[in-house]
């Protein structure tokens, strides 16, 4: 028989939660709506949480990173171009989960990158606090400074040996 967990007084709710890793969190967001509705509430009514949310969007990989003040970072959600799916038919968006962490497949690059970040931001009650992207991750700047009131504390560029940053005009008007 299946664990009630719904059905758990707050205080030892409180305490499984807590144990949990931030991944875990995530997955464990779909469950239900009802489980997802409880963790964003879990989250909302505590004080800030000294997690810090990266957004990295380099290359082709998209993803939210959670750092802890003690450990090191932990992919909590991805985001893949939908041919990376294996298989015929797809929607234009799907959902699908690795052993680590949920994964959507989009067929839009910038789409799938945003629904991972309102998602996370949504249930953790977190702003983006770092970014780490290459050159064609410059929107997120923007995007992200007009969607938070906060300021990014840290942004990182990584160098893509594909693309030539030189004299770059989109990259001049989001670093001013």
């Amino acid at each position: 028989m299946p664990f009630p967990i719904l059905s758990t007084p707050h205080v030892v709710l409180s305490e499984i939660i807590s144990l949990l890793e931030p991944n875990e969190i995530v997955t464990a967001s779909f469950c239900s709506e009802n489980l997802r509705r409880l963790l964003k509430s879990h989250f909302h009514q505590r004080k800030p949480s000294k997690w810090r949310l990266y957004m990295v969007d380099y290359d082709s990989n998209r993803h939210v990173e959670i750092f802890k003040p003690i450990r090191n970072s932990t992919t909590v959600m991805m985001a893949k171009n939908i041919s990376e799916l294996a298989g015929t038919a797809h929607r234009p968006n799907e959902l699908r989960f690795s052993p680590e962490f949920p994964v959507i497949y989009s067929e839009d690059r910038l789409l799938g990158a945003k629904m991972i970040v309102d998602y996370v931001t949504d249930l953790f009650k977190l702003d983006v606090y770092g970014l780490c992207i290459d050159i064609n991750g410059i929107w997120a700047i923007d995007w992200i400074n007009n969607r938070q009131e906060k300021m990014l504390g840290s942004i990182a560029l990584s160098k893509n040996s594909n693309y030539n940053w030189y004299g770059d005009e989109i990259m001049d008007y989001a670093l001013r």
